[in-house]
């Protein structure tokens, strides 16, 4: 089904940096709306245990759960790119952009074993490459979702 209402590109670059095991993304076709539901909630609709069983702030999103279960009409597209997005492979393509030697060296160095992420953010802070690296990622977050949304016919709102 194709997209009556444009989403926000922000709001789909949000989900992939926001990617947190055992979470669903959803587009919402009608409204545009994108949010994201826990294996928990979908597993409440599944289950459909009562609603007064969850606290106030977790039926709201239980309730979309059941609307994307019961979804006839293909409203709810499946925005869940966990697999599409590695963190750890931009890194290193990050690192192998990059011009200096020195810097390339000590950042492959820096992701290298557990820690590795917290070492490499702290290390790009080190050699003043920071704001390259957030410019790098964003672009490629970006290249991700707007090419996943032609594939699937959607229109982005930048």
């Amino acid at each position: 089904m194709k997209v009556k209402k444009t989403v926000k590109l922000i709001d789909l670059v949000g989900e992939i940096e926001m990617q947190i095991d055992d979470t669903f993304t959803y587009i919402n076709s009608a409204t545009g709306e994108v949010f994201m539901l826990t294996r928990e909630e979908i597993g409440a609709a599944e289950d459909e245990d009562p609603l007064e069983k969850f606290p106030e702030w977790q039926r709201e999103n239980i309730e979309k759960a059941i609307q994307v279960l019961e979804d006839e009409n293909g409203i709810y597209i499946d925005f869940t790119l966990r697999n599409d997005f590695n963190e750890y492979e931009l890194m290193e393509d990050f690192i192998g952009a990059l011009e200096d030697e020195k810097i390339r060296e000590k950042l492959f160095e820096e992701i290298q074993g557990r820690g590795a992420f917290r070492r490499f953010k702290d290390s790009i802070i080190e050699q003043g490459v920071d704001k390259q690296w957030y410019d790098y990622k964003e672009r490629k977050i970006k290249e991700l979702v707007i090419g996943w949304c032609k594939a699937h016919d959607i229109e982005i709102q930048y």
